[in-house]
């Protein structure tokens, strides 16, 4: 099927008629207009008809004047179309009226406004029925006056500011230099209309005291945008104009600037009808159209035959005395009709270019799928992938910018891991000198002191401030030590929880795959070294805590040593002494044996035995557990020593692992910031190859337009050139006959059709004289008979002081006198019925001779030379 664009929309034309007015009707007027019920259709005359789109006759109201023909284009305005409504007819036709360029704030409930207050009403009404889109309104307003553009909406001293029309290939013809207001309501724009209005060109002629000198056109603007998706957007344009009228100067009496005014009018007008023959003329179709010829039609480019939906308001008077006027306003409006113009839906520039591009992504990506053997849901040929595949791209496209955020996100808290844990090591550096300080003090022999009872016993009282002073000292040393060692385990709380930050980071990363492998690597690498790094702190601090703990215990077994030192020298000097009473005791065992006497000693000293054997047995055993202890405090002591040696170990370890991320992110940054410079300079080059390309496309474009339009001239050229031939084997043709008649016959015939048409042309401008002499006694005795009412109106309320009650000779002359003024009245309706019939023959004649296409008939009619030199022989002859 033919797209509407392509084939294009014929402009509609609105036919509407005035009723009378009553200086038409004071001088006899007649109505020479009958319209069809039910049809758009009006007759001229009896016979001759025209057809449009709308016709609104004189019983007509504006508000029907708008709902039927106008409201419609201004609701495609919201679907991005542009549309232009003008207004053409006689001087006087209701033009103004109809179009209500007259407007002001007072009017808005008056029932007769006219099209553009209506049309910005409908606007702001439809506007805030769009609650998700966004507007932006411009008004221009206008006027064409000697062929000069002025602004409406400057001051006056402003308005002779150079304006001037240029044409753009995407958006049409735009004006340079011409005030665009934006607006928000209806009514900041019915202020803008009111100004325009107030600085229109207006004077005073025969036929109107309010004629417009000027061409005005009132221009809204408006950019529409989606809230939620701000790459959907239109542009559009609606143009309101308002034409001067055309004039006769034998009817306006137009003189001095009111006569130049008539002519540039008359000439915009006559260019515009131009452009209009030269567009619906289908023998001329894509030949050249004078658009150039005049300012107006230069400006209405786009409204004829362009991008726009088009509607023309033929205003026209019926009166019988502009019928000729009113005749070629019809076949105006009938030309027009044949205009096609082609809309299409303007959207906005940008929000374009990203469809086409998205669209041009989703095409690539589709053969993307295709060469990596994918299954499509669609046939590759129409380009035109389905809605789930649609989805799958915006999802895969999501993920993929969820993945670099994520990746760069991970880089990011590597970095700032790196250095976090570079300040907790110097942290920790410096809690283990405020720690070894802190040991020192501890063992000073101050904080060993009892102050409290040396306070209590201590009499001179600067000696017991000073003691006071020493224990505050003591106490601040205890609170310090809570404090380092509340924030050791703050530290090891934070570490834990990066270290638990950086699992999830890289259990993240893990599901995820980057496009930039070296990125990937490196951040994955960082976030290894970040874990490394961590398990390292995580086990370097438990190491500590052990270390720390057991060091604690030797201090608090250090007295406990002491004390079992000294125990077990008493013991073994015990045990030394027990050894030597048993060696006594031994001995003197042996000795009483001898002796008989002493046995009852001996048997004492005996018992005494056994008791030392086992005392000495367990001092021995306490020696043994005292010997014990004493090799496990040797052993605590190397595990310490070795403990601190892994610490040392690994905070060596630690330091080449933080200088080796270092070392790492210093060379991504130097991959990085070079990468991004080859990237900018690829950009470049692209940039370059674009425009490259774009200029190879200009100048293929300008080739092939050269080549069509030679192409084109070489078709003109047979085409003429064959109409030529065939014109020329016609002549022959006739020659031949005309030789075989004779050269008498040819003359005899050409003579003969001449006279008729010299006798027809005669006839017509006679009768066009006698119409107008006609027209001008209608005219006369339509103000003769108005007199005569007037007085025959006055005749008959004489003043009350006049009146008698017998008759006498005056009354009877006065009645005598009635009786003749109403026969002259009678004589005189009778006259202009009988002129006005004479008037209608006539011009229903007039109509029936007037044939647009007479001329060319006429020139049709000579064929060959030899027939045009009869006919101009003939001619000069007569003349």
């Amino acid at each position: 099927m033919v797209r509407e664009e392509e084939k294009g929309i014929p402009v509609r034309v609105a036919l509407r008629c005035r009723p009378l007015v009553p200086k038409e009707t004071s001088e006899g007027c007649q109505t020479c207009l009958s319209f069809v019920p039910g049809e758009p259709q009006v007759v001229v005359g009896n016979e001759k008809s025209f057809t449009y789109d709308y016709v609104f006759d004189p019983s007509v109201e504006q508000e029907e004047v708008f709902n039927t023909a106008v409201a419609p284009l201004i609701r495609g305005i919201f679907k991005g179309y542009n549309a232009t409504v003008l207004a053409y007819g006689q001087t006087g036709s209701g033009k103004t009226y109809s179009m209500g360029s007259t407007y002001t704030a007072n009017q808005e409930h008056d029932p007769s406004v006219g099209v553009i207050p209506r049309v910005i009403k409908l606007l702001f009404k439809e506007k805030e029925q769009k609650q998700d889109w966004e507007f932006i309104l411009k008004v221009s307003y206008l006027e064409i006056y000697n062929e000069d553009i002025l602004d409406l909406l400057c001051s006056s001293r402003e308005r002779s500011s150079q304006i001037n029309i240029r044409e753009d290939p995407k958006e049409g013809i735009k004006i340079v230099g011409l005030t665009e207001r934006s607006v928000s309501s209806e009514q900041d724009t019915v202020s803008c209309l009111e100004q325009g209005n107030n600085s229109r060109t207006v004077a005073s002629t025969a036929m109107n005291s309010q004629s417009s000198r000027s061409h005005a056109i009132f221009t809204i603007c408006i950019d529409q945008k989606k809230k939620n998706d701000k790459n959907s957007g239109f542009h559009s344009k609606l143009h309101l104009v308002d034409l001067a009228g055309s004039e006769r100067q034998k009817k306006t009496k137009a003189e001095g600037d009111r006569l130049k005014e008539g002519i540039n009018i008359n000439k915009g007008l006559l260019s515009l009808g131009n452009v209009i023959s030269a567009l619906g003329d289908e023998n001329k179709k894509g030949g050249f159209v004078p658009y150039r010829d005049s300012k107006l039609t230069r400006l209405l480019q786009d409204s004829l035959g362009g991008n726009s939906h088009t509607l023309m308001i033929a205003c026209v008077s019926p009166a019988d005395s502009n019928l000729e006027e009113t005749l070629n306003t019809l076949r105006y409006a009938d030309r027009a009709r044949k205009i096609k113009n082609k809309p299409i839906v303007n959207l906005d520039p940008q929000a374009a270019e990203l469809c086409r591009l998205r669209q041009q992504l989703q095409e690539l990506q589709v053969l993307l799928l295709q060469a990596h053997g994918g299954t499509l849901p669609v046939s590759i040929n129409s380009m035109a992938p389905s809605e789930n595949l649609q989805s799958l791209m915006e999802k895969n496209q999501s993920l993929m910018e969820e993945n670099q955020k994520l990746s760069r996100g991970l880089s990011e808290a590597a970095g700032q891991t790196a250095q976090m844990l570079e300040r907790i090591i110097l942290t920790e550096q410096e809690n283990e000198k405020i720690n070894a300080k802190l040991e020192q003090l501890q063992q000073h022999a101050v904080c060993k002191l009892d102050l409290q009872k040396l306070v209590e016993t201590v009499e001179d009282e600067e000696l017991k401030e000073n003691v006071k002073v020493i224990c505050d000292l003591q106490q601040v040393l205890a609170q310090l030590q809570s404090e380092n060692a509340g924030a050791m385990e703050a530290a090891a709380e934070v570490e834990s929880s990066e270290q638990d930050a950086a699992a999830e980071a890289e259990m993240g990363h893990d599901t995820k795959r980057s496009s930039d492998d070296f990125s990937t690597h490196h951040a994955l690498r960082q976030a290894q070294m970040s874990k490394e790094l961590l398990e390292l702190n995580k086990v370097l601090a438990l190491k500590e805590a052990l270390a720390k703990k057991m060091s604690q215990n030797d201090s608090h077994l250090e007295p406990i040593q002491s004390q079992y030192q000294t125990n077990i020298k008493d013991l073994e000097l015990e045990v030394s002494s027990l050894q030597k009473e048993k060696e006594e005791l031994v001995l003197a065992l042996h000795m009483t044996k001898k002796d008989v006497n002493q046995a009852k000693l001996s048997e004492r000293r005996r018992k005494r035995l056994q008791e030392l054997e086992g005392q000495i047995s367990d001092l021995k055993k306490k020696l043994n557990e005292q010997s014990k202890l004493l090799k496990l405090k040797e052993s605590t002591e190397r595990t310490v020593s070795k403990l601190n040696q892994e610490i040392r170990e690994m905070k060596t370890q630690r330091v080449q692992l933080m200088r080796q991320m270092k070392e790492d992110a210093e060379k991504f940054r130097q991959w990085k910031q070079q990468k991004d410079k080859e990237v900018i300079q690829l950009k470049e080059r692209d940039r370059k190859r674009q425009y490259e390309l774009l200029k190879l496309e200009r100048d293929f474009q300008k080739q092939a337009n050269v080549l069509r339009r030679k192409t084109e001239e070489a078709a003109a050229a047979n085409k003429r050139l064959k109409d030529a031939l065939q014109k020329q084997r016609e002549a022959a043709d006739k020659r031949k006959e005309s030789q075989n008649r004779g050269m008498e016959g040819v003359a005899a015939r050409v003579k003969s059709w001449l006279a008729n048409e010299v006798e027809v042309l005669v006839s017509t401008e006679e009768a066009r004289r006698h119409l107008a002499d006609l027209l001008e006694d209608r005219k006369i005795l339509a103000q003769e008979l108005l007199q005569l009412e007037e007085q025959q109106k006055a005749g008959e309320n004489p003043p009350l002081k006049l009146r008698r009650r017998t008759y006498s000779l005056a009354d009877v002359q006065a009645s005598e006198m009635d009786i003749s003024m109403s026969k002259q009245i009678e004589s005189l309706k009778t006259e202009m019925d009988l002129r006005s019939a004479q008037i209608a023959d006539l011009q229903q004649k007039l109509l029936d001779a007037d044939n647009g296409d007479r001329v060319k008939q006429r020139w049709d009619s000579i064929a060959t030379i030899l027939e045009a030199k009869c006919a101009l022989k003939y001619l000069l002859g007569e003349v």
